[in-house]
């Protein structure tokens, strides 16, 4: 959950301003941040002193030309292989995959690539940037000679890392994964949970209502500027996060305990369901923005900045409801922050399902008998979500599956029933909700822990 602008914006609302030599710069160096530092894209762009100073046009045009470039890496760098036989110094490789970005997937003018980005490399301080220059002008100007061919040159399952690839057509098959990649290719909408009214409010910000209740913008950039967020009359998040909530009906009278709960998406939801709200996170800057999301909407709950696998409450045992959206590699979110596939190690996985099996056996502990157990990851790693459940079951005989989905949500959601044989469980995947913008890759599972 987030009260971010939009990631991406549609790019011809991010024409840039003046030449746009600024952000296309910005934009190479978040390139090449991401990928060998391994960071977001916010921190990327945020460290970058001229990227505040930019007017909101460069700025939003610098952000759009690095994602374009992360959700279509595979293709651009196969593009660029055709002319480059030797790999350029990092930040001149990231100008050419920036400028390809350009010329490939945005449709900006040939001429304003070529010219600027060449201009930005000859003005350099980097020695080996500055050089390779006159490379650049001829690769970069075969690229748009040839650039409907390279565009689709190789298929888009290509943008995916080959350790992730494999294992997503492992676990759902090459035609899910295809279809993965095709979603990732595009900007994705706005997804809202809105406090009330919710055809109305859809009405006013140009949206849709989807069938459980989220109400879908596209096109929005500015979130603080659209009509109700002062106001907390909603707030950001995309579909496949409100759902394992959604699940839960009213909630008055019950007690509810939000484990890794920053920066408040499904507290908020909690809260809005009628529960009494016990929030926890260790980082205190996530959770200032928490009370400051709470505070804007108007709900209430009790925050606690703490490490949950060293938290104790007043006992055991205590709640009806304890929610765990644990740590975790976050694959499932390429969508809106297409640099998450980017940033993620394979070893990193495992030290994370260590961590991901600590805090289920905490989280167990919290609660009452005959209460739940809600366990979510926005990952599409079976290693964080399925087999997780299955082991936990087999060290927690005292929990069982129970099912949950309404009968909205079996309506609706494509492979509500992906997991049949699993009561108690429900998967999404990328391209689920292909044809209105797709959905993040999620995994939550409903536990019941006996009388």
């Amino acid at each position: 959950m987030s009260t971010d602008n939009n990631p991406d914006a549609p790019p011809e609302k991010n024409k840039p301003a003046k030449n746009g030599r600024a952000a296309r710069l910005s934009a190479a160096r978040a390139v090449t941040d991401i990928i060998n530092g391994r960071i977001s894209m916010d921190q990327a762009l945020f460290e970058q002193p001229r990227y505040a100073e930019m007017d909101g046009r460069d700025r939003a045009f610098a952000r759009l030309i690095a994602s374009t470039t992360l959700r279509h890496l595979g293709q651009i760098d196969h593009a660029i292989a055709q002319y480059v036989e030797r790999r350029p110094s990092p930040l001149a490789e990231s100008l050419l995959r920036t400028a390809a970005a350009q010329l490939l997937y945005l449709g900006v003018a040939d001429h304003a690539v070529v010219a600027e980005t060449v201009a930005v490399m000859k003005r350099s301080r980097d020695r080996k940037t500055a050089n390779a220059a006159p490379m650049a002008n001829a690769v970069l100007r075969r690229i748009s000679e040839n650039k409907e061919t390279l565009a689709s040159a190789v298929p888009p399952e290509t943008n995916f890392h080959d350790w992730l690839r494999h294992r997503w057509e492992r676990d759902y098959g090459p035609e899910a994964v295809r279809d993965m990649a095709e979603i990732y290719a595009e900007i994705p909408p706005l997804d809202l949970t809105v406090k009330s009214d919710t055809q109305g409010w859809a009405d006013t910000l140009g949206g849709t209502v989807l069938p459980t209740g989220t109400v879908r913008l596209t096109g929005a950039s500015d979130v603080t500027a659209l009509e109700g967020f002062e106001d907390g009359q909603w707030w950001v998040q995309d579909i496949a996060s409100a759902l394992p909530i959604r699940q839960l009906g009213d909630l008055s009278g019950k007690t509810a305990l939000d484990l890794c709960c920053a920066p408040g998406g499904k507290t908020m939801q909690l809260a809005l369901a009628g529960a009494d709200v016990t929030a926890i996170d260790k980082s205190k800057s996530r959770m200032a923005r928490t009370r400051e999301n709470l505070e804007r909407v108007g709900l209430d709950a009790t925050l606690i900045t703490a490490d949950v696998l060293k938290w104790r409450g007043v006992a055991d045992n205590s709640f009806d409801i304890v929610v765990l959206d644990a740590p975790c590699t976050s694959t499932g979110t390429f969508r809106r922050h297409p640099e998450a596939i980017h940033i993620k190690r394979r070893g990193q996985m495992r030290e994370l399902e260590e961590l991901q099996i600590k805090m289920l056996d905490a989280a167990a502990r919290q609660v009452k008998p005959g209460g739940l157990l809600l366990y979510c990851t926005c990952s599409l790693q079976s290693e964080e979500g399925e087999d997780q459940i299955r082991d936990f079951l087999k060290r927690a005989p005292d929990f069982s599956r129970n099912p949950f989905l309404n009968a909205e949500t079996r309506a609706f959601h494509p492979d509500a029933h992906r997991n049949a044989e699993q009561s108690g469980v429900l998967r999404s995947l990328p391209h689920d909700l292909g044809k209105l913008g797709g959905m993040d890759g999620f995994f939550s599972a409903c536990l019941r822990k006996s009388v």
